[in-house]
């Protein structure tokens, strides 16, 4: 066999790029999470379907349900706030980053969660991080707080009133924080 190569037999034949394969692909994709329009278009052309044929699968999944954006962006909006809570504008901005047109993801954002004020949902964002802070000098602690509520999306005033809220009811956002935390559980 010298000089001649055989033929890989791993390779899997490939796959006809017709409407009933882009619409198994569009289940499989919407199987793991939901999605949206513009992330199944975007999928589909990433796999080199022709545009048509994409469009129909499109159109499929959208008649059937599989593929809502208003529902994908309620989805999401609860899900972000209730397990990395964010301001609604930062909220807004995701959803229409993956797709969601504005007014919809505008609405999304404002509906989800409606009993959290973006004081709330800022006190949520910093209490779940001041355990990491816990040995840091008080004024980098009080630092890398306001950065992290200003990545979270929260006005730099809103920031800095939670910062001191948390601090004129006696949490620290250093080591005393987390050694008073022990005590009262002990």
């Amino acid at each position: 066999m010298c000089g001649r190569r055989r033929a890989s037999s791993s390779r899997s034949p490939v796959k006809p790029k017709d409407e009933k394969t882009a619409k198994a692909y569009v289940e499989r994709l919407v199987a793991h999470r939901p999605r949206t329009m513009a992330e199944v278009e975007r999928r589909l052309a990433e796999k080199g379907f022709p545009s048509d044929v994409a469009r129909a699968a499109l159109d499929c999944a959208r008649a059937v349900g599989v593929v809502d954006d208003s529902l994908f962006a309620r989805l999401y909006a609860d899900d972000r706030l209730l397990s990395r809570p964010c301001s609604r504008r930062l909220l807004a901005r995701e959803l229409r980053e993956r797709g969601v047109e504005p007014a919809l993801a505008e609405r999304a954002a404002r509906a989800a969660l409606p009993e959290r004020s973006e004081e709330d949902l800022a006190r949520d964002a910093l209490a779940a991080r001041l355990p990491l802070w816990g040995r840091l000098d008080p004024e980098v602690a009080r630092n890398r707080a306001a950065a992290f509520l200003l990545r979270r999306g929260f006005a730099p005033s809103l920031a800095k009133a939670i910062i001191e809220e948390t601090l004129r009811m006696g949490r620290s956002l250093t080591a005393e924080h987390a050694e008073n935390a022990e005590e009262t559980q002990g």
